[in-house]
């Protein structure tokens, strides 16, 4: 048993000799500038990089009452209810989804096609969809709201779709000139 554990300590001592030798050998006859460069600073390789996190915007109940004593102590103007030139345009049991707002404060948005905006808060909404999405999330770069481009398994990936977002810009005059921007 001795015999064996010697013998396998000999064999390693000459492996590492030799591996010495040849690290020694390609460092003084091969160039080593080459494996300098770095592909992983190319954008090409950052693909799956994390980005900063977006800032998120949560859809928040407010009171209507207390939104018009706000505008009231602050601009020292009442907010009047909207003044309709047709009167059947608004059902009256829609309220803004944000404030609470009866149908006296809301506009037809889109002319009888279903999209309300409230004056008190400025929330539209539809009949139907009340809240489109009770969390958003803002790009925190230029502010613009991002979009789900892909849906995973176990994440999903937003993009922000404004052309002239400063990230997305500088993230294009990083790009080689070979490589097509998406």
């Amino acid at each position: 048993m001795d015999s064996i554990i010697t013998y396998l300590l000999l064999y390693n001592q000459y492996l590492v000799k030799t591996i010495y030798k040849l690290v020694l050998f390609i460092s003084k006859n091969i160039p080593l500038n080459q494996w300098a460069f770095d592909d992983s600073n190319s954008p090409e390789y950052q693909k799956f990089k994390v980005d900063k996190l977006p800032k998120i915007i949560r859809f928040e109940k407010v009171d209507y009452q207390f939104l018009l004593a706000y505008y009231k102590h602050k601009y020292n103007k009442v907010v009047k209810p909207v003044q309709r030139r047709n009167v059947k345009s608004i059902p009256g049991e829609t309220v803004c989804p944000k404030c609470g707002a009866p149908h006296h404060y809301i506009y037809d948005n889109n002319g009888n096609r279903g999209q309300f905006q409230c004056k008190v808060c400025g929330q539209n909404f539809n009949e139907s969809n009340y809240v489109a999405k009770p969390i958003v999330l803002v790009c925190p770069h230029c502010g613009h709201t991002l979009s789900q481009k892909k849906d995973r398994k176990h994440f999903r990936i937003h993009k922000c779709t404004n052309p002239k977002c400063s990230y997305y810009l500088d993230g294009l005059k990083r790009l080689p000139s070979d490589i097509k921007p998406s």
